[in-house]
């Protein structure tokens, strides 16, 4: 009977986290101003955050009911009452019903929270370009700057590994565009990236305090792009939650290759704030094409967070 009753227990935490499903709901985006977008995306992301932690739930849940299921099915087999043997069988068979349900409703509440965070961060897009027109040129992903002599990795032609991977690391990337992707990335050689990895350049920070949008700086070229194994420099622009520019912040720049035992090349770093919110970061290079992780820890207003950026050029 116990185990009947942790059963029954189970089951009506159910309704409660259906009801979750609901928030999922997104409302007509408001976009007269910038500061709106932006106020619209703050709170979507912290649903979308609350959608995401209800969903690690209910799975955590469907977890704990496969782990009783074997168990049962342990003590089960020992029975030689017949009658309890027969009541254990039942609530075995009561848990296996439920299971798919839990498993399905923790895929529902995290693709809610996915599908919200998307909205956000395309109200975030919105929002820069209409605060910061004159500085906001780069809509996409970050591109790689075409090059007749592109180099992969740590400025040579050729890197120092088995002869079997030498071709795989010095051919040039291809242009591949995924199924679940809407946009085209360069196919990476020796890196696995995610199916479903975020290349935007519309960030929020770790723990929505600030919003975030990088850009290369890019004298006389009608798109921004991103040139292999050559210093540049960056726009890094920052907003709080309600899309007011961060004057006056402390900003450190990092950046590694997952897959790679090195970083950049250089030491990046804030160098002027060009206009309210408008940061210009100097000495960027990147040496090998591929999966870039980039992140900027950001400490402003009694606040200190991370905006983390994924590139693939």
């Amino acid at each position: 009977m116990k185990h009947i009753a942790q059963v029954f227990l189970l089951l009506t935490l159910m309704p409660g986290i259906a009801a979750a499903e609901d928030v999922a709901q997104a409302p007509a985006p408001e976009t007269e101003t910038s500061n709106l977008s932006m106020q619209v995306a703050s709170r979507l992301l912290t649903e979308a955050q609350d959608l995401e932690q209800n969903s690690v739930n209910v799975l955590r849940n469907a977890s704990h009911i496969r782990k009783q299921v074997n168990e049962m099915r342990v003590v089960e087999r020992s029975l030689k009452d017949k009658k309890q043997k027969e009541s254990f069988g039942q609530s075995i068979d009561m848990l296996n019903s439920q299971l798919e349900l839990w498993q399905k409703q923790g895929a529902d509440l995290r693709e809610s929270s996915s599908n919200l965070k998307n909205y956000a961060l395309a109200l975030i897009e919105e929002g820069f370009i209409l605060q910061w027109s004159d500085w906001v040129k780069l809509t996409g992903p970050m591109r790689l700057q075409s090059s007749h002599n592109q180099m992969l990795a740590h400025n040579t032609q050729i890197r120092s590994v088995h002869p079997s991977m030498l071709n795989r690391m010095t051919a040039t990337p291809e242009t591949v565009k995924p199924d679940s992707m809407s946009l085209e990335i360069p196919a990476m050689t020796g890196q696995q990236a995610p199916a479903d990895l975020d290349i935007r350049t519309f960030q929020a920070s770790r723990d929505l305090n600030f919003f975030a949008h990088i850009e290369p700086i890019t004298e006389g070229s009608p798109e921004p792009l991103t040139p292999l194994n050559e210093i540049h420099k960056w726009n890094f622009l920052l907003s709080d939650m309600n899309g007011e520019p961060i004057t006056d912040a402390k900003i450190e720049f990092s950046g590694h290759m997952p897959g790679h035992v090195h970083g950049l090349p250089t030491q990046p770093r804030i160098t002027a704030e060009s206009a309210p919110g408008v940061y210009k970061v100097d000495g960027v290079k990147f040496q090998m094409a591929g999966w870039w992780v980039i992140q900027f820890d950001i400490t402003a207003h009694g606040k200190s967070d991370t905006i983390v950026f994924n590139l693939v050029l």
